[in-house]
């Protein structure tokens, strides 16, 4: 019996791989008269064994429009190193959509358009702190200015700052990896500051003062 595989992004090996799969498990149900369906796949690595589960959205489904059959989104990891989530709900939505669009791009190993995601969303951030229309140089040294942000933040700010320039103009020059990941953490220390952690130190003080 051939064995079943299923394509998903290996953190480890830094590919794409047709992941051997070791089991599975699906729901399909209706939600406000639409169908949806979501399926949760788990297997190892063909490459260096390790074991990887990923998602899948159902997007078709037979006999609900005409002749369509079921179709499937292409499976998103999500153990090991799954997306980030962040506590606060003051993010604005623009910034996590970006966030969640260039972890995809980095698993399809699209590291251009992973960092003009990170830009974008960084950009969205800028604007939601400052209140104003702002571009994302300006709006990265207005946050330092006004000291929401420190020196060694506003230097990541401007490390992807360059590479979200890098990405949106077609010089010569390329963005590895290993750099879009590094990017990737940069922005969401950034952005873990801004909101996060500003939300549980006031939390924290709210907390001290009802004490004393």
């Amino acid at each position: 019996m051939d064995q079943q595989t299923f394509i998903i992004d290996c953190p480890f090996c830094k590919a794409k791989v047709a992941a051997i799969e070791k089991g599975s498990a699906s729901r399909s149900d209706w939600c406000e008269g639409e169908p949806f369906g979501t399926k949760l796949i788990v297997g190892l690595c063909p490459k260096c064994g390790e074991p990887l589960a990923g998602r899948a959205y159902q997007f078709g489904f037979e006999g609900y429009q005409g002749d369509e059959k079921d179709k499937w989104s292409d499976v998103v990891r999500i153990y090991p190193n799954p997306p980030k989530t962040f506590l606060s709900h003051r993010i604005p939505r623009s910034a996590t959509e970006s966030l969640s669009d260039a972890d995809r791009s980095l698993q399809a190993n699209a590291n251009i358009a992973a960092c003009a995601m990170f830009g974008r969303a960084l950009e969205a951030v800028c604007r939601d702190v400052l209140g104003t229309k702002v571009m994302l140089g300006a709006g990265v040294k207005m946050l330092k200015d006004q000291g929401i942000i420190d020196d060694r933040l506003y230097d990541w700010s401007q490390q992807l700052r360059a590479f979200r320039n890098l990405a949106a103009h077609p010089d010569e020059g390329s963005i590895s990896r290993q750099d879009a990941e590094d990017l990737q953490s940069f922005v969401y220390a950034i952005i873990e500051y801004i909101y996060d952690l500003t939300d549980r130190y006031e939390e924290f003080k709210a907390r001290i003062a009802k004490k004393t």
